[in-house]
């Protein structure tokens, strides 16, 4: 009877470490664009978590365990029990393609979650007119999936029930949450919705379907940033430390824009540093002119980061200066990027190192692609 108890108490503890794992990870992949409020829950879900783990209440935090890993499925979607084999995958395929050995002091991979520096580099991405061919059945969908990132996704019911009206339908960053029979499905915004509000839908029945394009793999070098100052234009990858409403032990990617001393604003689409338009290097050439890019906006609070920051470039004559020892970073995409409109300069000791290249995926973005080669 003492095995059985001691067996089943490790179990509960096992449990209730995954949960804080899984809420954990959920909250670093999707801080930057979820509201205030949906990230003090994860806060709070993780110190309870944790509180309980520390006193030794195994049946509640057990309890509260299953509780968290529902919510955190809703907003960042896996396999059951898969967060950790799905992150761990992930970096698999990356260090095995580029040998990573010395990544601690030298080369370091990076996933990119979010759409903040598409086109330049992408996010998960969907496609709804792709009709599905063999490539897309088993097991050559995972040869696929290691070469380009891309796989076939179908969204079914798991059970009879009625999808909900639409005005219970609601946005979560890139998707839709879709409530069918006392149950919620995430679907990609660019996913082909196959239901209506209201239609009654049975087990097995498809819900959406489209082509899920995983999000780019980059290489950032960390060695020359210790020797080399990185210079107006390059991608830079740097710690949010004492980033002010932004979570510490976080890591963020942006483009440079501005060094210390410098008084920057956004005026007509166009970045003005010191009362002058950049246009060197000529990737803010790209930035106005470039396909898939739209110039600099002017932050738009509700759009975004609905009430979260104060923007300080709201208007074209809105000037910041960057402080001494700091940067200024913006996202390429600054329709949906969290970067230094909202937050300012960044403490130039929180670089981490300057984007390198895509190694992952190989075709479409990576090794034997067009665009192959340094990340600009």
């Amino acid at each position: 009877m003492i095995p059985f108890y001691h067996r089943e108490q490790k179990e509960k503890r096992k449990q209730i470490e995954h949960a804080m794992f899984c809420v954990k990870y959920a909250r670093r992949m999707k801080e930057d664009e979820l509201p205030p409020e949906g990230v003090g829950e994860l806060h709070t879900l993780f110190g309870e978590l944790k509180r309980l783990l520390r006193e030794k209440r195994l049946d509640q935090g057990a309890a509260l365990a299953e509780t968290a890993l529902e919510q955190v499925r809703k907003i960042h979607p896996a396999p059951k029990g898969a967060f950790g084999l799905r992150e761990n995958v992930e970096v698999f395929v990356v260090v095995l393609a580029v040998a990573l050995g010395i990544r601690t002091y030298f080369l370091q991979p990076y996933q990119i979650p979010t759409g903040s520096m598409q086109p330049t580099l992408f996010g998960i991405t969907a496609d709804a007119e792709y009709e599905p061919d063999w490539t897309d059945r088993f097991p050559v969908k995972w040869v696929k999936f290691l070469l380009t990132g891309a796989r076939y996704v179908e969204v079914t019911a798991r059970s009879n029930g009625i999808v909900g009206p639409g005005n219970t339908w609601r946005e979560q960053d890139s998707f839709a949450l879709i409530p069918v029979g006392g149950r919620t499905y995430r679907v990609h915004q660019e996913f082909a919705l196959m239901v209506q509000p209201g239609q009654a839908v049975r087990s097995g029945d498809m819900i959406a379907r489209g082509l899920r394009r995983q999000g780019d793999s980059i290489v950032v070098n960390r060695l020359t940033s210790n020797f080399i100052r990185p210079r107006r234009g390059d991608i830079v990858v740097f710690s949010t430390r004492n980033v002010p409403g932004i979570r510490p032990n976080s890591a963020y990617i942006k483009r440079l824009v501005a060094l210390e001393g410098e008084a920057v604003s956004i005026c007509d689409g166009e970045l003005v540093v010191n009362g002058e338009i950049i246009r060197e290097p000529d990737v803010f050439v790209r930035q106005q002119e470039g396909r898939g890019y739209h110039g600099y906006a002017n932050p738009e609070l509700e759009l975004y980061v609905r009430n979260r920051f104060e923007p300080i470039m709201a208007r074209c004559d809105d000037v910041y200066t960057v402080s001494a020892g700091e940067m200024m970073f913006f996202g390429d995409n600054t329709r949906r990027s969290l970067d230094g409109r909202f937050f300012g300069g960044v403490d130039s000791r929180n670089v981490i190192g300057t984007a390198f290249f895509v190694p992952w995926p190989f075709f479409d973005r990576g090794f034997f692609s067009e665009t192959a080669g340094r990340v600009k």
